[in-house]
């Protein structure tokens, strides 16, 4: 088993990696977007990649919105390093957002990964609803755990 290292990316190659990691995930495999799944929050967030052995391998955004709050977005991990991987990552989100002060961190997170979150100690916030025509919860981290 490899280890699996967090941090935030550091260079525009690293970051070029990260969205195609995306596109393959949320556009390719998953069709959550027909032609890409970047928005207006990539520019302000803060990229987190995975690395195995030197390569990357996954990724997720953290970013503050209007109000102050914290949000964490677009976790895609290729195929073969699911489960770890998103571990490690949805972790690092929340050690990073915590070092910045959050006092709430939140998810929009697809219904048939909520049960992964939840062993992670993220709480669903509400009733189910549609997002990108999929299942979606709100979800909130417990920040007190880390």
């Amino acid at each position: 088993m490899h280890t699996i290292l967090c941090r935030s990316v550091t260079t525009s190659e690293e970051l070029a990696h990260c969205l195609k990691i995306r596109h393959k995930v949320f556009v390719q495999e998953q069709q959550l977007f027909e032609c890409t799944d970047q928005d207006g929050h990539d520019a302000a967030a803060i990229h987190l990649a995975a690395f195995s052995n030197g390569r990357i391998i996954g990724t997720v955004r953290v970013y503050r919105d209007a109000d102050g709050a914290w949000w964490g977005g677009r976790l895609a991990v290729l195929k073969r390093y699911r489960g770890r991987a998103g571990r490690e990552l949805v972790l690092a989100a929340i050690a990073l957002v915590t070092e910045c002060g959050a006092e709430h961190f939140y998810a929009h997170i697809q219904k048939e990964n909520l049960n992964f979150f939840k062993t992670i100690g993220w709480r669903q916030r509400g009733d189910e609803f549609l997002l990108f025509n999929r299942p979606h919860f709100l979800a909130e981290a417990d920040l007190g755990q880390q």
